[in-house]
């Protein structure tokens, strides 16, 4: 009996010793990728508040869908309040799907770049994101588990031709940036017929939409003097438009941070740390910035709203991933305070690939379906001078490594902004101000009209400006102006 109990205490204590030595392999994991042990075992049981739920299709939208009657014709905006843009959407998407997993496809031809600007001057409906998107994120987006084999590896715009041809089929054209690659697929039975497609025209043209030509098309291609994308679209022009009057401000519960209150403290702990807070330690820096820390990561909130996050330990080269899986990683990063960003809407902007060990990730914001643009956003810290976009992110397949967040809040004030929308504005005022540039240097990738946000730490009434976007990657903006006499 004596040794029965004697050989049952020894189980007990190897037990004992085998759970130990599992939560300090634990432990000492957690510390090295997450940071300080305190709440490994609490992270085991409470598991399911670890991430905030998310999906690929709440940031990885289309930046712009139009319509044409055809050449010479006008484009209308179609925007997401227009009663068709579901449809229409849907209906891109439910060919793209096929296309994807290789059904129904009735023909198929590769052409060179130029061909999209061809295509683009036919009766079609034309859906753009701001980016290349690759055919991973398409299957999450799309929820696609197997694809059959493309002769293109992502999407940057694609158009629907409803009168490919005189049967019952429908054309789907896909541009990368780089190719244009037409299919052939037989008509949705369920879905817009070629006939609703058309009535989709007259209504816009009878409406009087406010319309776009395509910039090649307005100055003549032969007379183009520097290189232009053969797509770009520009607003027929006009006396004037109605902007709306969109206030920035920095969101409200950083603004109300007394940094001598250690409650105002652990509240936009809670809010932006999550899970985090009970594992960093906090502080102010000279400069009057909340700094959250421990041995692998920080965050710093600027009095502006610029978060700035930084993953401090080493990182496995190794662990660089696929596309959708680090872009996955930096969607729960941002998930996780979004909220914070009131009256604006976030995009995916731009996906770099070429990075070794990580994907860098762009996004940015819409305020009442117009753009926002953070352009040379001082930043002023490790190598960074500046950043392009609302969010940058850099990322791989286990975390998020760095992120600047521009975090600002939106809203509509009352007074209406009547602003000139002559093409010839942009492209005399563009060579006036950035006196540097001439045929030789300049070229044009994207123009869009956007409110163009600014550093402050104060409350601003944004301006609309023209963004250019050059073929090399370049941003350049132009004042757009008042109507006189108002």
């Amino acid at each position: 009996m004596k040794r029965f109990r004697f050989e049952r205490f020894k189980l007990y204590v190897l037990i004992i010793l085998v759970v130990t030595s599992f939560i300090q392999v634990g432990i000492l994991w957690n510390y090295q990728n997450e940071g300080l042990p305190t709440n490994f075992l609490w992270n085991i049981f409470d598991s399911s508040k670890s991430k905030v739920p998310s999906d690929v299709s709440d940031y990885v939208k289309l930046f712009r869908v139009t319509a044409t009657e055809g050449y010479d014709e006008s484009h209308f905006i179609i925007d997401e309040g227009n009663e068709y843009y579901d449809k229409l959407c849907n209906e891109a998407f439910y060919y793209l799907t096929n296309l994807l997993e290789g059904k129904n496809i009735l023909s198929k031809q590769t052409y060179p770049e130029e061909y999209w600007g061809e295509v683009v001057v036919k009766k079609s409906f034309v859906y753009e994101f701001k980016t290349k998107v690759n055919i991973s994120i398409l299957k999450a987006l799309l929820n696609i588990e197997n694809s059959a084999n493309q002769e293109f590896d992502g999407i940057y715009k694609m158009a629907l031709l409803p009168r490919i041809d005189s049967n019952n089929n429908i054309g789907l054209y896909v541009y990368d940036g780089a190719k244009t690659y037409g299919f052939v697929l037989p008509f949705n039975k369920k879905g817009l017929s070629r006939e609703k497609y058309n009535d989709i025209l007259i209504e816009l043209e009878n409406n009087e939409y406010y319309s776009y030509v395509v910039m090649n098309e307005w100055m003549g291609i032969n007379k183009t003097p520097y290189r232009i994308k053969p797509d770009i679209l520009i607003p027929r022009g006009s006396a004037s438009e109605d902007f709306e009057d969109i206030i920035c401000s920095v969101p409200q519960i950083i603004l109300n941070i007394d940094t001598n209150r250690k409650d105002d403290l652990e509240k936009i702990a809670t809010k932006i740390l999550g899970n985090d807070k009970e594992r960093l330690t906090w502080g102010v820096d000279l400069d009057k910035s909340i700094v959250f820390r421990n041995p692998s990561k920080s965050y710093k909130i600027h009095q502006d709203g610029l978060l700035e996050y930084k993953y401090l330990s080493q990182y496995d080269r190794a662990d660089r991933g696929t596309e959708i899986e680090a872009l996955e990683r930096a969607i729960e990063f941002i998930a996780q305070m979004a909220d914070l960003v009131e009256g604006a809407d976030i995009y995916l902007s731009g996906i770099n690939s070429e990075k070794e060990g990580y994907y860098t990730f762009t996004f940015d914001y819409k305020v009442n379906q117009r753009p926002v643009s953070f352009l040379q956003y001082p930043v002023n810290t490790g190598i960074e001078g500046f950043v392009n976009n609302a969010i940058t992110i850099n990322a791989n397949k286990k975390k998020v490594l760095s992120c600047y967040w521009i975090l600002k809040e939106f809203s509509i004030g009352s007074n209406t902004l009547k602003i000139r929308t002559y093409p010839f504005d942009l492209l005399d005022d563009v060579f006036k101000k950035y006196e540097y540039l001439n045929f030789s240097n300049f070229s044009v990738k994207d123009v869009i009209i956007s409110y163009e946000g600014k550093y402050s730490e104060n409350e601003e009434h944004l301006r609309p400006v023209w963004v250019i976007e050059t073929i090399d990657g370049k941003y350049y903006t132009v004042e757009m102006k008042d109507k006189k006499g108002e």
